[in-house]
């Protein structure tokens, strides 16, 4: 029996910009700690990639051994350099997953592809205390934030790493305490010192925000607290789980980001 296919609507709906794909290569790797390499990535796509925010976050894309189709997860921007067409990621080495091995053997001349940037940081212009934290996989995001505060805001932080020799020099104008959290041989995902000091921190009055990253069951606990114990305002609250204990490719459907 003959299929009869339907007429064409017209063109082919056109690609996103932040879904497009855009060929990078590997200009520099370096080990910012033992467990967090950074690799820059430059192309003169990124002459028009639309940077704006803190914390914003690309889907990157690399060759896999095992297929021909490449590999891709979200990771943050960590610093762009747009007259240079270079942005840096930081990736943790884990040794788990497809983006981790590459990037424990990247080097420059490596090709990769990256789709975005998408959503980033914003600070409610009245907000006088931020609370952070989040672990390593949310490093990344937390040291842009931290840089791109403004002088007079106070800041708690909270990291957890997984040892001491993983703590990294973050500089900030804002007023900025960070408390960094080292597992020192616990597994990932399996500590519970950084949900305690997040639900055990001081919030002083009403203009104050909390950005939380880290495992998911840990999130949706840290986040359980401050919307039902606090009684926070659903807007004061930035929350996402980066990856979940057993699962490879987790994507949070609760997330804010």
């Amino acid at each position: 029996m003959q299929q009869h296919k339907s007429p064409s609507s017209g063109a082919e709906r056109p690609i996103p910009p932040e879904r497009r794909l855009r060929v990078a290569e590997v200009r520099n790797v370096v080990a910012v700690t033992p467990h967090m390499r950074r690799v820059t990535l430059a192309s003169t796509a990124l002459m028009d990639f639309p940077v704006r925010r803190p914390a914003q976050w690309v889907k990157l894309f690399v060759p896999t051994p095992q297929s021909e189709k490449p590999s891709g997860r979200a990771y943050t921007i960590r610093h762009f350099r747009e007259a240079l067409c270079e942005m840096d990621i930081d990736l943790v080495l884990h040794g788990d997953g497809p983006c981790s091995t590459w990037a424990a053997g990247a080097k420059p001349g490596d090709v990769v592809q990256i789709a975005g940037p998408r959503s980033g940081f914003r600070l409610d212009p009245d907000v006088t205390h931020l609370l952070i934290g989040g672990d390593e996989t949310a490093l990344p995001a937390i040291g842009s934030i931290l840089e791109a505060l403004p002088s007079g805001l106070a800041v708690d932080a909270f990291v957890e790493i997984p040892e001491d020799a993983d703590v990294q020099v973050i500089r900030s104008r804002a007023d900025v305490e960070i408390t960094w959290l080292p597992r020192n041989g616990r597994e990932p995902g399996t500590a519970t010192d950084l949900a305690a000091a997040m639900m055990s921190a001081h919030l002083p009055g009403e203009n104050c925000e909390v950005w939380f990253a880290a495992e998911a069951a840990t999130v949706r606990t840290v986040r359980r607290h401050f919307q039902l114990d606090r009684a926070m305002p659903r807007h004061r609250l930035t929350m996402s789980g980066y990856w979940k204990k057993g699962e490879t490719d987790f994507r949070d459907g609760e997330g804010d980001q």
